[in-house]
């Protein structure tokens, strides 16, 4: 047997067996183990991209799908009583980031969550005095340990799915709100829009949101403004931007 022909692990074992009966030097054994390990990999990338031939679509492994959902009227300062609305209309062709064509989504569950705290204080309140207004879709309470979150249920139509849901202020206070979709939820979701092929799955779907009322302004004057002092240094605006923020200031 040849060095330059392994390939299977019992052959690799074999193979060290009898160089290290040689007494090969330890940098020649060292380049071979290399040289080896290169190789068996090679066989793997090679059988994963084309034994099973899977070119996937042209979508990619990677993809992010971009959600226009809106939080209205776009303006940051409300008064106690005031309803602001979230609202979406999407389209079945959902955009992916980076790509021309859009993506048909049927049957699909987004897994949106909508989040708001009030920002005044030193730390975030999750569970501020708002009512909530259930016009075209629902709204649900999830309690997490550290916050908490109001899982989206949309409405499918035959073109698109749609939502509104109003939430009506009680108190005044400084507002931060935006959505998110936990990626490890399509680790284990069943949809022929997570597979890159038929049998073979994307490694990710990420989903970013986009808002009307996001602007910089407001995250400049109003969410750097608040007390809570690990916001300001784990959210840029960026990260705002990407989860549809909306920051806001509700007055007696």
């Amino acid at each position: 047997m040849n060095a330059d022909t392994i390939t299977t692990v019992e052959q690799f074992k074999g193979q060290l067996f009898i160089l290290h009966g040689l007494r090969y030097p330890l940098t020649q054994l060292y380049s071979h183990l290399m040289d080896t390990k290169i190789l068996i990999a090679g066989i793997v990338i090679s059988c994963f991209f084309g034994c099973d031939k899977c070119e996937g679509d042209e979508f990619g492994a990677y993809m992010k799908l971009i959600l226009p959902i809106n939080t209205t009227p776009s303006q940051d300062t409300f008064i106690v009583g005031d309803t602001l609305w979230i609202e979406a209309n999407i389209d079945k062709y959902v955009e992916v980031k980076n790509q021309s064509n859009r993506i048909y989504l049927e049957g699909f569950n987004f897994f949106t969550e909508f989040f708001i705290s009030e920002i005044s204080d030193t730390i975030e309140n999750f569970t501020p005095a708002i009512e909530f207004v259930e016009d075209i879709g629902n709204i649900d309470q999830l309690p997490l340990p550290t916050a908490t979150t109001y899982p989206l249920f949309f409405v499918e139509e035959d073109t698109s799915y749609m939502i509104k849901i109003g939430l009506v202020f009680m108190e005044e206070g400084r507002y931060n709100l935006g959505f998110i979709t936990d990626p490890i939820l399509f680790e284990n979701y069943d949809h022929s829009a997570v597979y890159l092929c038929e049998d073979t799955k994307r490694y990710s779907i990420e989903i970013q949101y986009s808002n009307v009322s996001t602007n910089r302004s407001a995250f400049d004057n109003i969410f750097l403004a608040t007390n809570v002092e690990y916001l300001k240094e784990l959210v840029d605006y960026t990260g705002h931007q990407l989860g549809g923020g909306h920051t806001f200031i509700v007055k007696e």
